[in-house]
């Protein structure tokens, strides 16, 4: 009996597409051929049991095998740092380093998630590349965008039509190898930074006359006209079935949903996108198009990058130079002087509790209103959504300077902390969670970050309380049985290994630098739990801008500080009142130590 070739495939995922990898697998089992084994590898950087258990199913030890590889150290050791845009994550760079992660395969067939086959992947696996180091199909959107095409001639100085998609990629391990794509790709990247298709742009720019153009049937994307017999869909861009409705080739989509198990839940899912979030995906192409021309504008910054040249381009006329050199004068509105009014009073008070901004009206949550743990289908697609568009708009406030983040300090106690734990930080503004975020995604990339928030805010209306439902959050609730399912599900997010942020102050005062006297609960609840407190500060400084409401905009410097943890030989209450008392002394010493000045507070003043 003649013996089995091998077919080598490579998917690159984190947990939250897991399901529509499974739906990808389904569709490669479906058009397998009994002559060949199918060793599909999985490359992640930290996959939870249930994931790998959803994808193992598919190992039948015949001919097809499913193996993870964990690459998170392979990363860590890189010099570089790997930028993500918008809905791309950092596994989307791995395929760049599958020939030195595989050091001993002469080839392998990278594939995306949101695709599925229509006939066996064998057939494109065994095109015989050559001497070419990869092996793409031309990239449709390129094709069919004008903006497209125009950055690709541009800022990659080559002919759009020679331009591939990298969602599947035929790799020449071998003679990627002798061209030291990894050495390449780490130079390349300290010098500049592809903004549109990042990692694909590094391949195309890397690959120019060495990459081999493949049949279009191996890599269809729903644009244009439909193709009679296509091999292989790929659900590009924004074009997601699980999404969007009538997307082209959805049918296709579907019945391999339905082989895997889960068309149902996708399709529930679906239903209960918001109208808002599905505008914001229609959008999304034209804001591609939009960034296109932008970076387009750039090209010749770009080329110098490249180039190693470091020339700056522009001088500030004299007017502008005048005006630098002005001082800032703040014009506070009415409503801001009169929340700097009201602190005021407060703190002379001693009522550090109390908010100084009124929630809006709200409702109050019952049972049920809140899916804690995010178990039902509808929940985890929401999820993803949120924390997609959040921190899109995140990432475009920091970039037009609207929140201004000095840097982080103290990332290795975050990432030194193994298992749960309970983060504590000032409260002064709605955005001073996000410098959290980022050093939560920097230093402790494997964990979820969680968020405890007001009822109020759970059920605001409209866009922004779809993020403040979905992103994450644990809305501390009225109702004594919504408490109880809160408290449980703090101790099972605890137990899983993830991050709680809580603000202990109980009270938002807007760019208040002092720390505030602390409530007990947060440290309540990681004695409870037994896991330690992170306490983190965030100080901050006056930049040369206004912001919206006539106040000095304020740059923001996060400081992560030693854990706290638990004392074995206390009883919970006193490690409660223990770590709450540590946690206060270490904000105090920051606080000083940074502003240079020891904490106090106004003269007291009877209410």
């Amino acid at each position: 009996m003649a013996k089995q070739k091998i077919v080598r495939l490579f998917f690159t995922v984190d947990d939250n597409y897991i399901p529509f990898l499974s739906i990808t697998i389904a569709s490669i089992v479906s058009h397998a051929s009994k002559q060949y084994k199918y060793r599909i590898t999985i490359i992640h950087d930290g996959l939870s049991y249930q994931s790998k258990k959803t994808i193992r199913r598919y190992h039948d030890n015949k001919n097809i095998f499913i193996s993870f590889s964990n690459v998170s150290a392979k990363i860590q050791s890189l010099s570089i740092k790997l930028d993500v845009r918008d809905y791309y994550t950092i596994t989307t760079y791995y395929r760049l380093f599958l020939p030195e992660l595989f050091p001993t395969l002469k080839k392998g067939l990278y594939l995306d998630s949101d695709i599925v086959l229509l006939d066996d992947v064998a057939k494109l696996y065994f095109t015989d590349l050559g001497d070419d180091l990869v092996g793409g199909v031309p990239d449709r959107s390129v094709q069919k965008y004008p903006e497209f095409a125009n950055y690709v001639e541009k800022v990659l100085e080559m002919d759009p039509a020679k331009y591939f998609n990298a969602g599947v990629l035929l790799m020449n391990f071998k003679k990627l190898r002798e061209f030291r794509l990894e050495k390449r790709v780490c130079s390349l990247l300290e010098k500049v930074t592809f903004k549109v298709a990042q990692d694909q742009d590094v391949l195309n720019y890397l690959c120019q006359g060495k990459a081999l153009l493949l049949d279009p049937k191996w890599n269809v994307m729903p644009l244009g006209e439909k193709m009679a017999k296509p091999a292989l869909i790929h659900y590009n861009l924004m074009f997601k079935p699980w999404n969007l409705k009538n997307i082209m080739y959805e049918e296709e989509f579907f019945h391999y949903a339905e082989m895997a198990g889960i068309k149902e839940k996708l399709l529930t899912a679906r239903e209960a996108i918001p109208q808002e979030v599905v505008e914001k995906i229609l959008k999304g192409v034209d804001e591609v198009k939009s960034f296109c021309n932008l970076e387009a504008s750039k090209a010749e910054e770009y080329h110098d990058k490249i180039n190693g040249l470091s020339r700056k381009k522009g001088r500030k006329n004299r007017e502008e130079k005048i005006a630098l050199e002005k001082p800032i004068v703040p014009h506070l509105s009415q409503e801001r002087r009169a929340i700097v009014e009201k602190i005021d009073t407060l703190e002379r008070q001693r009522r550090f509790d109390i908010d100084v901004e009124n929630d809006p009206p709200f409702t109050y949550l019952k049972p049920g209103d809140v899916d804690y743990l995010r178990k039902k289908w509808t929940s985890k697609i929401k999820t993803i959504w949120a924390n997609y568009y959040s921190q899109r708009f995140f990432k475009r406030q920091i970039k037009k300077g609207h929140i201004v983040i000095d840097g982080i300090e103290g990332g290795e106690n975050l990432k030194k902390v193994k298992g749960g734990a309970i983060i504590t930080a000032n409260h002064f503004s709605p955005f001073d969670s996000i410098p959290i975020h980022l050093a939560a995604k920097k230093y402790a990339r494997r964990k979820k970050l969680f968020k405890i928030i007001r009822e109020g805010n759970y059920t605001m209306p409209g866009l922004y309380g779809f993020f403040l439902r979905n992103c994450y959050t644990l809305p501390l609730a009225t109702n004594p049985t919504v408490i109880r399912d809160l408290f449980q599900s703090i101790s099972t997010i605890l137990k899983n290994g993830h991050l709680i942020l809580i603000y202990p102050e109980q009270s938002m005062w807007w760019n208040y630098r002092k720390p505030k006297p602390l409530k007990s609960g947060a440290f309540a609840f990681a004695s409870r739990n037994h896991v330690p407190i992170i306490p983190t500060f965030i100080t901050m400084r006056d930049t040369d801008q206004l912001d919206a409401d006539g106040s000095i905009l304020q740059a923001y410097t996060l400081h992560i500080l030693e854990p706290i943890y638990p004392d074995d030989l206390l009883s919970p209450s006193e490690n409660a009142a223990f770590m709450k008392e540590e946690n206060e002394k270490r904000w105090k010493a920051i606080y000083e130590r940074v502003y240079g000045q020891k904490l106090t507070y106004l003269p007291e003043e009877k209410e």
